[in-house]
């Protein structure tokens, strides 16, 4: 390894970009919600994770 591959690979590193959309765990959508006093179109996680059988893309972007 070079000596600036060396120094890239020891340089600590941080998340620049990150779209929520698909990392949202249907457990924290629910916790946020409630948390939060945030009302949501589901009573219950069991609903938010039967609501992410997504045939297309318009359905996975609709959740959100």
């Amino acid at each position: 390894m070079t000596d600036i591959a060396a120094l890239v690979a020891r340089l600590p590193k941080a998340e620049l970009h990150l779209h929520i959309e698909g990392s949202l765990e249907p457990e924290l959508m629910f916790e946020l919600a409630r948390r939060n006093g945030v009302a949501i179109p589901y009573a219950s996680v069991e609903e938010i994770r039967a609501a992410y059988d997504f045939s297309n893309l318009q359905d996975f972007l609709d959740i959100y």
